[in-house]
């Protein structure tokens, strides 16, 4: 066989890997979490902490169908509950358990009953590629939450500005940096969710950020820099503190 021949045939080998590389990443479902807000009643909360965590060990363990409960500890919804199935995929969602097995009948008879009132239900897609530390986010005892508004347009320097903060994060290997992202457009909702691990509230208060880690990597003053790109791509955010029930 010649040479020509050669460099066609591993070309052609390597267009053949990269198309099959390519469909993989296609093919990877897309993982998210649902949340939907529940106000319990007055004085019923713990009441409704432990009937959601024996519901959930009943119907939502460990795996596809997983589910959790947050409590708002401050913020617009303080004292209101999140209930997240997840994180899972879209096919977990179609097939997730209901009627069949007694799920909904549980949730009506032993956590209903202690439920003022039902928020806002919303979707919210995991970008992988741009967080750090879900597990480290999974095992803190508290996490801070911005439910974050784009400018139109704006979401190619978002993208870069959090691949940047991304790489600070992961340099300091301490604190989660998660980034999810709304897949459902509403004209007064958010766009963006951004999430912080953190165990303590001095530890929260004391937190002044990745800037040394940032500016290590990206050169001094990129920080303030890189803040007033954010202060130039958000129409806005909402800010929350939650706390994991366990």
């Amino acid at each position: 066989m010649n040479m020509k021949n050669q460099i066609l045939l591993g070309l052609i080998g390597l267009f053949m890997m990269t198309g099959l590389m390519a469909q993989t990443v296609a093919e990877a479902p897309q993982t998210m979490v649902e949340n939907m807000y529940i106000l319990p009643k007055r004085g019923m909360e713990d009441k409704l902490e432990a009937a959601v965590k024996a519901h959930n060990t009943k119907f939502h363990p460990e795996g596809p169908y997983v589910a959790g409960l947050r409590k708002i500890e401050y913020g617009e919804k303080a004292g209101w509950y999140v209930f997240i199935y997840g994180p899972t995929t879209y096919d977990n969602l179609d097939n997730r358990p209901e009627k069949a097995n007694g799920h909904d009948a549980d949730w009506s008879t032993t956590v209903d009953p202690l439920i003022e009132t039902y928020g806002t239900t919303s979707l919210w897609n995991l970008d992988k590629d741009l967080s750090f530390g879900y597990d480290i986010l999974k095992k803190s005892k508290y996490y801070e939450i911005w439910s974050v508004k784009l400018k139109e347009g704006e979401y190619y320097r978002f993208k870069a500005l959090s691949e940047k903060l991304k790489k600070a994060y992961e340099s300091l290997g301490t604190t989660a940096f998660v980034v999810f992202e709304s897949p459902l457009h509403n004209s007064n909702g958010q766009d963006i969710g951004l999430l912080w691990s953190f165990n303590t509230y001095k530890e929260w208060a004391d937190d002044p950020g990745p800037k040394a880690a940032f500016e290590k990597i990206y050169g001094a003053g990129s920080w303030q820099n890189m803040m007033k790109e954010w202060r130039d791509v958000c129409v806005d955010y909402s800010d929350e503190i939650r706390s994991f029930v366990r």
